[in-house]
C-alpha cells in the first residue's frame, strides 16, 4: 500500500513522502501509467509542483479551493524505481487544514493523487497513460488508484465532514445525510405518542409548534394516553399541516 507517511517535521514543515505515481496496476477507470510514461512538464523543469487538498475541488460550496495550497512537491528529490516515482512533499504546517490532516497522515489514512495539464494527455484504448504532464499534486482520502492509500476511509470522512459540514458527499459517505422518513405518512397513521415524536422530527413544523405540540404530548405520559387525547393530538396536527421550506 501507498498511504503518505510523515518523514520530519518542525515548527514551521511537515514532510511527507509516498509514491506520487505507481506502475502497473489500472486505476478505477481502467487507466495505468508504465515506466514509459512521460511526466516532464514545464513545472517539472522548475523542479515544484504546488499540493492542494481533493484538487481544489469543492462542488458543495464548503470552503475548499484551488488555490487552498499546502505544500509543494520537491521534484528534484523525486526517484524513480520499478514500482513507480517517490516524492517528498513540503507541507506548509501554517496552511489551512494541514493540522487536522497530520493527524489522518499519521493514521494512515491519507492518499495522494497527481494531476495532469489539461488537455495534455495521451492514452491507449487499452488504458495505457503515454503523455502525463505533471502540473499539480493533491492530498485525498479517495484517490482512483487505490493502491495509494490504506486504513479506515469511512473514519477520515468522518473527521472531514466536521471541517466540511455542508459537504452532502461527505455527509453521504458518512450515513449523516438527514434522517430518513420514519415510514408515517399521515396523521391518521399515528398510532403511539412514540409515533406522535417520529412524525414530528420528519415532518418539518415549525421549531414552536413542535415544542408546543411536543409538550403537550409529554404531559399525557408516553404510554398511558388515552385514545381520545391521541385523537385530539391527531387533529390539531392536522390542523397545522402547513407546507414548510427548507
Amino acid at each position: 500500500m501507498n498511504e503518505l507517511k510523515a518523514i520530519s517535521q518542525t515548527d514551521a514543515e511537515l514532510r511527507v513522502g509516498n509514491y506520487m505515481v505507481l506502475f502497473g496496476g489500472k486505476d478505477l477507470t481502467g487507466e495505468f501509467f508504465t515506466q514509459k510514461t512521460h511526466f516532464d512538464s514545464n513545472y517539472t523543469d522548475l523542479g515544484v509542483l504546488y499540493v492542494d487538498f481533493e484538487h481544489g475541488r469543492d462542488a458543495e460550496k464548503a470552503g475548499n479551493s484551488s488555490s487552498n495550497v499546502l505544500g509543494i512537491v520537491n521534484w528534484k528529490l523525486a526517484k524513480v524505481d520499478e514500482k513507480g516515482i517517490f516524492v517528498e512533499r513540503v507541507l506548509n504546517r501554517r496552511a489551512k487544514y494541514i493540522e487536522f490532516l497530520s493527524h489522518l497522515i499519521d493514521a494512515g489514512i491519507m492518499g495522494s493523487s497527481s494531476e495532469a495539464i489539461p488537455g495534455a494527455t495521451r492514452k491507449k484504448s487499452g488504458g495505457e497513460i503515454i503523455e502525463w504532464p505533471l502540473m499539480r499534486d493533491t492530498l485525498t482520502v479517495t484517490p482512483l488508484e487505490p493502491r495509494m492509500m490504506t486504513g479506515n476511509v469511512l473514519t477520515a470522512a468522518k473527521a472531514l465532514a466536521e471541517i466540511f459540514p455542508n459537504s452532502k458527499s461527505l455527509a453521504l459517505a458518512t450515513g449523516a445525510m438527514e434522517k430518513p422518513e420514519s415510514g408515517i405518512k399521515t396523521i391518521e397513521a399515528l398510532a403511539t405518542l412514540s409515533d406522535v415524536e417520529d412524525y414530528l422530527r420528519d415532518a418539518g413544523k415549525s421549531r414552536t409548534e413542535a415544542k408546543a405540540l411536543l409538550s403537550r404530548v409529554k404531559s399525557l405520559g408516553r404510554r398511558d394516553a388515552d385514545e381520545g387525547a391521541m385523537q385530539q393530538i391527531a387533529e390539531a396536527l392536522k390542523r397545522r399541516s402547513v407546507p414548510q421550506s427548507t
